[in-house]
């Protein structure tokens, strides 16, 4: 019987869900085959299972079926349950790795996007840089030019005034 407990839920659940108040007495289950459970002890340990599952409540020998057991049964049984928490649980597991996935790539996607605000801050000071540079030389070549154009002046005076004398 413990072998096959998913299949005796299944079986018992869907006869208690059919009857009319949708309860029955545990000595009333049945096996796989579909004959009565006889031993007392194995129908009990059964309700039991069934009960820790939340299928079924129990006032002593009677078993009521719970909301969730009506559910489940309205649903398809026992074993469709199994099977779609299964389903559920896989599809779970692939959201998980998925998200896993995009967290490792958003996490890769921010260290190359570190990576380029580094080497966009080195160029701006390679510009900077070179910009004060650029200045420098020009401040450099204006000077020149006013120094050549002073010496060409005074050489210019010069020479006139030694011509003239």
């Amino acid at each position: 019987m413990v072998s096959r407990i998913n299949e005796l839920i299944d079986t018992n659940l869907n006869i208690i869900c059919k009857t009319k108040k949708q309860e029955m007495f545990a000595s009333n289950f049945v096996d796989i085959e579909g004959d009565r459970i006889y031993s007392k002890f194995e129908s009990e340990k059964f309700a039991d299972e069934m009960q820790s599952r939340d299928l079924i409540y129990r006032i002593n020998e009677l078993c009521v079926v719970t909301e969730f057991g009506y559910e489940v049964f309205m649903k398809g049984g026992w074993l469709k349950h199994l099977a779609d928490q299964k389903s559920y649980k896989s599809e779970l597991e692939l959201n998980r790795q998925e998200r896993e996935k995009l967290e490792i790539e958003n996490l890769k996607f921010q260290n190359e996007h570190s990576e380029y605000q580094k080497s966009i801050r080195d160029k701006e000071d390679q510009i900077r840089n070179l910009t004060k540079d650029n200045l420098r030389l020009g401040n450099w070549d204006i000077r020149f030019r006013w120094i050549i154009a002073i010496i060409t002046f005074i050489t210019g005076f010069l020479i006139s005034y030694l011509i003239e004398k």
